[in-house]
């Protein structure tokens, strides 16, 4: 980020370009700011991530936003701010006390079209940030039964984390500590070490995933 410009700087910067601009008008976008503005009043990137585990439209939007991003247009101005964002939560040394590495899971409903994508082998790059569990009965507990059940397919994925800050450990950050959670940060590479199948139960099939080895 050039030469090394003061973080608060950063955080301003997100604030005016991506939470004032394109974030405006979302449901309790007051909070948000409040976790921005005690982020830089006490030098303190956790509130960066208070954000994003709070109760508002904040995480959905900015995992859209994110998901929508070619890797190679990151660096272009009107991305910036969702690379600040990102890089400071993945980069910062305070938070490296939240470094995790091990077995994380996370439920999720698919389409039998996405799952044409999964196939034992391929190597898969996350674009958003990803909430799992260190909990497999966590996990489970996310599937939406109710979204198009016929056209819906129950996943169980388990990610073996190997590398330090490829996720955070949230887990007495986030204001349901009961969940467990663990971060996976977007950008990360993961390969399908294996793909298990059970229609007739839940979930209806388990994906195994273990992290690259760093570039």
């Amino acid at each position: 980020y050039g030469k090394d410009p003061q973080v608060h700087e950063l955080i301003n910067y997100i604030k005016k370009n991506y939470l004032e601009r394109d974030l405006k008008d979302i449901d309790d976008i007051n909070i948000i700011n409040e976790y921005f503005d005690r982020a830089i009043n006490e030098n303190d990137p956790i509130y960066l991530l208070k954000a994003y585990t709070a109760e508002t439209d904040f995480y959905s939007a900015l995992n859209i936003h994110l998901a929508q991003l070619q890797l190679k247009d990151l660096t272009c101005p009107e991305n910036l701010s969702r690379a600040y964002y990102t890089g400071i939560i993945a980069r910062h040394p305070k938070l490296e006390t939240l470094s995790y590495t091990g077995v994380v899971f996370r439920g999720m409903m698919i389409t039998n079209e996405d799952l044409k994508q999964y196939k034992i082998g391929t190597r898969i790059l996350t674009k958003t940030f990803s909430s799992t569990s260190k909990q497999r009965n966590m996990a489970l507990t996310f599937l939406d039964y109710n979204i198009d059940a016929n056209d819906r397919l129950s996943v169980i994925c388990q990610y073996e984390i190997r590398n330090q800050r490829t996720a955070l450990n949230i887990e007495d950050i986030s204001l349901f500590q009961e969940e467990r959670e663990v971060l996976i940060l977007p950008y990360s590479a993961f390969k399908i070490i294996n793909i298990k199948f059970d229609k007739d139960n839940s979930p209806q099939i388990e994906i195994e995933l273990k992290e690259c080895e760093p570039w």
